[in-house]
């Protein structure tokens, strides 16, 4: 066997390393270092939102709010407003509604905690299924689309072949109205920014009693006085002493009416109070917004 001298094998070696020098020499050092990462920061509204998580998880019904990442997402057509979504091991566990305010900050609006979100997509599927609108195999053959005006006008427009259909967004149930009589009600030059002061307070206390059937009594039939929610204190002071409270709307006139039990409140240190109504979970709504839209009886 022929074996090659090694002083061969070193002369090929030496003039490779030389060549590899000179190539590397000829491109900037710049080409050779680990690309720079973008960390794409927070946005304003992002940041406004863990700002009101951090507050609302210092009680207990949010306290899961701080350990997962909010979605969000824009509220519907025309609405300036933003739907917040928190969910953990893929279940609902709560939801905020964003306004924008015309100073160009944000406003809380409602928010709530339970199984079922706002606009809740596993909801709205079963809804339809259980109405005999769509069969199990066929749950990716519609459209949704989300339209938010106040609380008890928020909805779904679902489309299924050439029919549609709109169901109310927190119970996913049947709404007696369609586009025309929607639009009439509400019409898009009321979706406008928001006017108001910067929110910027702590929770200041938070009540919540047992549930109860809000038509135990039908008190709104019965033509009893509603009850004087004006008087926050007397308000405050009714749920303190667990007193049964319901409120009573008719977002779409005759055609549908709203009977849930109002079951505690959250008040705010700038004095902003949130009532908890059951509603397929608790939904926290300002007071501000129920007075102008129904009434409420004992």
């Amino acid at each position: 066997m022929i074996t090659r001298p090694i002083s061969v094998r070193i002369r090929l070696i030496v003039p490779l390393a030389i060549l590899l020098i000179v190539v590397a020499s000829s491109f900037p050092l710049q080409a050779f270092a680990t690309p720079t990462l973008k960390v794409q920061l927070p946005s304003k509204l992002e940041r406004q939102v863990d700002e009101w998580v951090s507050r609302l998880a210092e009680q207990k019904p949010f306290a899961a709010w701080q350990t997962v990442d909010p979605q969000i997402e824009a509220l519907g057509p025309g609405t300036h407003s933003w739907l917040v979504l928190f969910s953990k091991e893929g279940k609902d566990i709560g939801y905020m509604v964003v306004h924008a305010v015309t100073d160009g900050s944000f406003r809380l609006g409602e928010y709530g905690v339970g199984p079922y979100s706002l606009f809740s997509h596993q909801l709205l599927k079963h809804s339809l299924i259980d109405n005999g609108l769509i069969s199990e195999d066929q749950t990716r053959l519609f459209t949704a689309v989300m339209h938010y005006v106040h609380p008890f006008a928020a909805a779904w427009e679902v489309k299924i072949g050439e029919e549609t259909y709109w169901l109310d967004a927190k119970t996913a149930e049947l709404l007696p109205v369609d586009h025309v009589t929607w639009s009439k009600k509400f019409p898009e030059s009321k979706q406008t920014l928001y006017r108001g002061t910067k929110e910027g307070s702590s929770v200041d206390s938070l009540k919540l009693n047992e549930l109860f059937d809000a038509y135990e009594r039908l008190p709104w039939l019965t033509k009893e006085a509603p009850f004087p929610a004006k008087d926050a204190k007397k308000l405050q002071s009714r749920l303190n002493n667990k007193q049964h409270l319901r409120y009573v709307t008719e977002p779409f006139g005759d055609a549908m009416l709203y009977a849930v039990p109002v079951i505690g409140y959250q008040r705010w240190s700038n004095g902003r109070m949130d009532l908890a109504i059951d509603m397929e979970g608790t939904r926290f709504i300002p007071l501000s917004v129920l007075l102008g839209k129904g009434l409420f009886y004992r």
